[in-house]
């Protein structure tokens, strides 16, 4: 039954004046005492009973001790609390005709020490010798809620509240609620079935939903109480508890999402809401190593050998939109697990995150122009061309050489010549500080030509950028080891043919030889990139220029040193 229907089955409950027994059954932390003390509340002046007590039978390991709880726990329901207190008890006990006989004249001073409440007084002593064997007959015509009867202690079970509970309702005009979860009752729980119809007049499953919950357990006011819903109705976690503790573990991570990517925040909500169900209901939610261990592409590929226990668990995982089990997620289930969370890591983590998140939405904003070329065929130039001049001027920096040159191209064909002059060197001033490898390197990485105004700002700003390497130490690296790494190759495709003349030049021997077959091997090697070819080419035409110098350099460079082609003899 849902939250809604229980809660209009417990007004009736309390709108009805005759004596009745109601049983409210559910998991632990879907919100049943929630849910009754609420109802109570907005409903107690209205109902015909006076008086209410509450009470929990964990721990309670006789009747006689259920019986005095609730003469202890009654109050009146014209008073202002239904907690009860020192004072409630005593005016609880001086309201029922005979009950000064019961304990003495003295009651009121003795009780005056116990000034905390009704919590503390002790079940031992003459107070409670007293009041254990005649306080049935303190309980009459009132309301009376028995919680927790799944935890009562040993040597109280099931029948005995029961039995009370019928003699409350038959013999003492009461009204009584039970609490319980009936799953859990163990051993019990075909006793407590035995009995229900008998003792029980209406008995409802506390069945909230997922939403319900949500609701129940978060802040309305809580701006990312939206964020937080839709995750725990998402995996369909009912426990109230359990969502609180979730929200409560998130607020201690919340001062370190401050000024990151919202996509950040969205991100340890997700993680957090299904990790947390792992680690604090881990009978209803899925196993952690399965978490730990999930692949969104199972079963894609070969034979799938998951039994269908993990299928269904891997179906709820990927359905919530889980993907893989990353670092994040590994700094957050250990703070879940040890109850406090590595907040340096989690920065340091967190900030990857953000910086990933941005550039996926620069890369986003700088693809808007196509996607409005291509998405339609409506008449919206002026709208195409505005968020090409936009695109340069916000996102000029993060740009490609290539998407810069076709957002140039387009705007010189539609006529707007001096709009893309002034882009131009809006999008060539937004490249300062970048290193010479990425103005090298601009005709490598693309295939049609750059523009040829980007092209010369970049040669330009090539020749004023002196090298901060030494090529031939570079060139000597790779030739010892046998291998080079991409920012080698980056650097060295960056030199100019100049700088590789006046290597070969300085250099002797056996240093002069290895720089040499070094740089052209990377014409011989299939597969090399566009890189590595280009330092090729930029030592061939060095050793061209130098070979050229005299005959006896033409000698020493023959072998070399590239064959001309035959000119054609049918020319």
């Amino acid at each position: 039954m849902s939250q809604t229907l229980a809660l209009a089955e417990i007004k009736r409950f309390l709108s009805n004046p005759n004596p009745e027994v109601l049983s409210i059954s559910g998991r632990w932390g879907v919100g049943k005492t929630y849910a009754w003390d609420e109802t109570l509340k907005e409903m107690r002046s209205t109902t015909t009973l006076r008086s209410y007590a509450y009470v929990s039978a964990f721990g309670l390991r006789t009747l006689d001790s259920l019986k005095t709880a609730i003469v202890q726990s009654t109050v009146s329901l014209d008073g202002k609390e239904l907690e009860p207190t020192v004072d409630s008890f005593l005016d609880h006990l001086t309201s029922v005709a005979g009950a000064r006989k019961l304990l003495g004249e003295g009651t009121r001073k003795s009780f005056a020490l116990w000034s905390k409440g009704v919590s503390t007084l002790p079940y031992v002593g003459k107070l409670a010798d007293l009041l254990a064997p005649g306080a049935a007959l303190l309980i009459r015509k009132q309301i009376v809620c028995i919680d927790d009867i799944e935890r009562a202690g040993d040597g109280l079970n099931v029948a005995d509240i029961l039995g009370l509970v019928s003699s409350l309702r038959e013999r003492k005009g009461c009204k009584v609620v039970l609490l319980l979860n009936e799953d859990n009752l163990g051993d019990q729980g075909l006793k407590y079935r035995e009995y229900l119809e008998k003792v029980v007049d209406q008995a409802i499953k506390f069945r909230p939903t997922a939403k319900e919950s949500a609701e129940a357990a978060l802040d309305a006011t809580d701006r990312l109480t939206p964020s937080l819903s839709a995750k725990t109705v998402s995996l369909g976690i009912i426990n109230i508890r359990v969502i609180r503790r979730i929200r409560r573990f998130f607020s201690h991570v919340e001062p370190l999402l401050a000024g990151l990517h919202e996509g950040v925040t969205e991100a340890v909500i997700s993680s957090i809401v299904l990790l947390g169900w792992c680690v604090f209901e881990p009978q209803l939610a899925p196993e952690l190593e399965r978490v730990r261990r999930f692949n969104q592409f199972a079963g894609f590929f070969g034979e799938d050998q998951r039994s269908l226990e993990d299928k269904k668990t891997d179906l709820i995982i990927q359905e919530y939109g889980f993907q893989n089990f990353e670092a994040l997620d590994a700094l957050l289930l250990a703070g879940l697990q040890s109850g406090a969370f590595d907040n340096a890591m989690l920065v340091s983590e967190l900030s990857k995150i953000d910086a990933r998140l941005r550039k996926e939405d620069v890369q986003v904003a700088i693809g808007r122009p196509w996607s409005i070329f291509s998405d339609s065929l409506d008449d919206n130039i002026d709208e195409f061309i505005a968020a090409l001049v936009a695109v340069i001027e916000k996102y000029g920096k993060d740009m490609a050489p290539s998407d810069a040159t076709s957002a140039l191209s387009f705007l010189r064909e539609f006529d707007r010549q001096e709009e893309a002059d002034r882009l131009l060197q809006v999008y060539v001033a937004a490249q300062e500080g970048k290193p010479r490898e990425y103005f090298a390197a601009q005709h490598d990485r693309y295939s049609s030509p750059l523009d040829a105004g980007i092209a010369a700002a970049f040669e330009r700003r090539l020749k004023a950028m002196p090298l901060n390497r030494d090529p031939g130490v570079v060139l000597l690296d790779i030739a010892s080891k046998d291998g080079w790494n991409p920012i080698d190759i980056e650097f060295l495709a960056s030199v100019p043919v100049e700088e590789y003349r006046a290597l070969v030049k300085r250099l002797r021997g056996a240093e002069l030889q290895a720089v040499i077959v070094a740089a052209l091997r990377f014409d011989e090697i299939h597969g090399v990139g566009t890189h590595e070819r280009d330092v090729s080419q930029r030592m061939q035409e060095a050793l061209q220029l130098v070979a050229a110098e005299n005959a006896l350099n033409g000698m020493r460079l023959k072998p070399y040193l590239k064959a001309t082609p035959a000119p054609d003899a049918g020319a």
